[in-house]
């Protein structure tokens, strides 16, 4: 569900044509933010100053009812002067400055130059696609992408001895303290 202000949606109900642009916010795994806006101005929202830099691109969003799995593709096109970490943006695209990054997008709406409203349109974890030359392309996934993953059902792997007695299970407290029974989940981290 979309949070959108009353008087955004008054103002897109009313008019034909409005003012808008992108709002990315591109958050590091060391801690550090950056904030690119998609205008040709800074724009200044939420105590936070989106300056335009790298001409970004991006697929379009498809807004639904449910929880989805997504993702999308956003194209930073570059020079020398858009910077990241103290680096161009390509230099830390190969030095992996941009591994286990998150980005947010966000839709800005101006009304004679004034902020009407901002809607968060997609958020998920960065991987780079391509990089090379002036362009860097990204794949963006949805925080949700862990959801599309078959479950194995009606599986269970135990983790220690068990003995059945007229139906009851019960644990050998001299082999094993701590047993579990659980859903086995074929990943290289498990958290139980």
């Amino acid at each position: 569900m979309k949070n959108v202000p009353q008087n955004l949606i008054e103002h897109l109900n009313s008019v034909k044509n409005f003012t808008a642009c992108d709002l990315f916010e591109l958050r590091l795994f060391s801690g550090s933010v950056y904030y690119f806006s998609g205008a040709d101005y800074n724009v200044t929202y939420d105590g936070k100053t989106y300056k335009p830099g790298p001409l970004i691109t991006r697929q379009k969003v498809k807004l639904n009812d449910r929880v989805t799995v997504d993702s999308m593709t956003i194209t930073f096109n570059t020079n020398s002067t858009d910077k990241v970490a103290g680096k161009t943006i390509m230099a830390a695209a190969h030095d992996g400055v941009l591994d286990k990054a998150k980005l947010l997008l966000r839709r800005c709406f101006f009304k004679d130059a004034v902020i009407l409203g901002v809607i968060d349109l997609f958020a998920g974890n960065v991987e780079i696609k391509k990089a090379g030359g002036l362009k860097l392309e990204l794949t963006v996934k949805s925080k949700a992408q862990g959801l599309s993953q078959e479950f194995p059902i009606r599986r269970f792997y135990p983790q220690g001895t068990y003995t059945n007695t007229g139906g009851t299970i019960t644990s050998d407290e001299e082999g094993d303290s701590g047993s579990l029974i659980c859903p086995y989940v074929p990943r290289k981290e498990v958290l139980l």
